[in-house]
C-alpha cells in the first residue's frame, strides 16, 4: 500500500501495473510491459517504482497517474530457447534434479522488497534471491541449499530488522505443504520449517508469522493438502477464501486493514 492514501499497486499477468483506489475502487493503469510480459513484484522508493516479472526489472518514477521514464532490464537470459530449451527441462525435471534446469529456464522474478537501499527479490524458478541495487544492477544471487527434491517456488523474502524469511511453496520440494527458510543478516540458514500449504506470501508482523495459503491444482493429488486456501496467523487460518472462485498471490498491510490480491 502507498503511505498517506487508500491507494494499493497490484500488478497483472496481462503485464500491467494498476494502481487501484481502496476508496472508491477505481483505478488507473500506470505501465503495459510492451510485450504483455506478465509483472509480479512491485514496490517503491517516493515516487520511483520498482517492478519484475519472468525475465525482467524495471523502474519508472510516477507523474501524472503514469510510470514515466521507465527502465527495462533483462538480466541473465536462458543460453538455450526453443525445443532444446524445453528438452533439457524435461530431462532434469524428470530426475527430480531442478537445480540442473535452471541454466535453461526463465529466472521467473516474483516478489520484491525494499530494504535499505537494495530490492530483494524472489528468483521463484532458479530457487534464489536476488540482491539489486537501484539502478537495477544484480549485486547478489544467493541460491537456496538444494537438495534432490529441490524445487521451492520461492515467493518472496520479507526482513525484520533481524533475519530474512524466505517463503517456501513447495517446503519438500513438492507440492503440497508450504513453509520458510530463516536466514541472518549475513545470509546464514537459521531454520527451516513447514508452515501451511502452497505458500504465497509471508511477513512477519510484531512476533507473528503471517502467510498465504492456497489451494491449485498441482495439489490436488495430495491426500493430505486441505482443500482450503486464506491467510493464515501462525497455525490458524484467520480468514479463508473460495479456491473454486479465486487463486490469491499476495497481500498488503496498513495500520488498519489487510488487503489480499489475487485472480
Amino acid at each position: 500500500m502507498q503511505q498517506g492514501r487508500k491507494a494499493l499497486l497490484v500488478t497483472t499477468e496481462s503485464g500491467k501495473l494498476i494502481q487501484l483506489d481502496l476508496v472508491s475502487r477505481r483505478f488507473d493503469v500506470l505501465f503495459q510491459h510492451p510485450d504483455r510480459e506478465s509483472v509480479f513484484g512491485v514496490t517503491y522508493n517516493e515516487d520511483k517504482i520498482f517492478l519484475c516479472g519472468a525475465t525482467f526489472l524495471a523502474s519508472g518514477r510516477l507523474r501524472e497517474n503514469r510510470l514515466q521514464d521507465v527502465q527495462i532490464r533483462y538480466p541473465f537470459p536462458p543460453p538455450l530457447r526453443g525445443q532444446a530449451r524445453q528438452l533439457m527441462r524435461w530431462f532434469w525435471t524428470a530426475l527430480g534434479a531442478h537445480s540442473r534446469v535452471i541454466p535453461y529456464d526463465k529466472p521467473g522474478l516474483h516478489q520484491m522488497n525494499l530494504y535499505g537501499s537494495s530490492l530483494y527479490i524472489a528468483a521463484t524458478t532458479w530457487n534464489e534471491v536476488w540482491v539489486v541495487d537501484l539502478d537495477l544492477n544484480v549485486q547478489q544471487r544467493i541460491p537456496l541449499q538444494p537438495h534432490f527434491w529441490d524445487y521451492f517456488h520461492l515467493n518472496n523474502v520479507f526482513c525484520d530488522g533481524r533475519h530474512y524469511y524466505v517463503c517456501l511453496n513447495r517446503y519438500a520440494g513438492r507440492p503440497g505443504h508450504g513453509g520458510y527458510a530463516k536466514f541472518d543478516l549475513e545470509w546464514n540458514e537459521c531454520e527451516r520449517r513447514a508452515l501451511g500449504w502452497e505458500s504465497h506470501a509471508f511477513s512477519v508482523i510484531e512476533n507473528h508469522l503471517f502467510h498465504l495459503s492456497c489451494f491449485s491444482w498441482r495439489s490436488r493429488a495430495q491426500a493430505t493438502h486441505p482443500r482450503q486456501a486464506g491467510l493464515m496467523m501462525g497455525d490458524q487460518l484467520v480468514f479463508a477464501y473460495d479456491p473454486n472462485e479465486f487463486f490469491c498471490k499476495d497481500f498488503s498491510m496498513d495500520d488498519e486493514h489487510i488487503v489480499i490480491v489475487g485472480g
